[in-house]
């Protein structure tokens, strides 16, 4: 089991050419807004059947996050694609579905591309376009800007956008941890597999 786990991890790894698309349940709406946040197409559904997110899931590729068993056995009886995670935190849920693709986060961070409220795209913006939008003074202390193309939401990097930066390089941290513990796992129980009889 634990080759075969750690196979199927690189496996997974090497067919990931783009970034997933996520589909977010109710359960994991601060999920959804850091997946944006990092640049990652995340829909959110707050409320709505099971068997609608279920379709909207399978028709736009996405993978869908769910904390709920029941809804994760209904994803894979309809072959859509899912990752049950354990709802404990956000670092260990972001951190569990992209060790399930045997990837890092960090490659595919763009954090000037998503809404973190609306998943809708950003274009970055001048100063004079933002002055009279915002306060002052951080348009003074700040040279980017973007703007929600769907909600018109302002955004810049502020001390939100830096501790959301350095969230990420934990998740990077424990998804190796996972990649490693995993890859030792394997490699003790080939070389077991292996010793000869005296």
């Amino acid at each position: 089991m634990g080759p075969l786990l750690a196979k199927n991890v690189g496996a997974r790894k090497s067919l990931v050419k783009s970034k997933p698309a996520f589909l977010v349940d109710a359960m994991l709406g601060s999920v959804a807004r850091k997946l944006r946040f990092f640049g990652l197409d995340t829909l959110y559904i707050a409320d709505g059947p099971d068997d609608e997110i279920i379709g909207i899931g399978i028709k736009q590729n996405r993978v869908i996050l769910t904390c709920d068993k029941d809804m994760y056995r209904r994803i894979m009886k309809a072959g859509a694609q899912g990752i049950l995670l354990n709802g404990s935190d956000d670092l260990e849920n972001i951190a569990q579905t992209f060790f399930s693709f045997g990837m890092m986060l960090g490659p595919y961070i763009d954090v000037s591309s998503r809404c973190c409220m609306c998943n809708g795209l950003l274009s970055e913006i001048s100063h004079a376009e933002v002055k009279g939008k915002i306060p002052f003074n951080i348009v003074n202390w700040h040279t980017q800007f973007f703007e929600c193309k769907k909600c018109n939401k302002l955004f810049w990097e502020g001390s939100h956008y830096l501790s959301l930066r350095a969230l990420s390089k934990r998740i990077d941290s424990r998804i190796k941890e996972r990649l490693e513990k995993n890859n030792s796992y394997a490699t003790d129980s080939l070389s077991q597999s292996i010793v000869k009889k005296p």
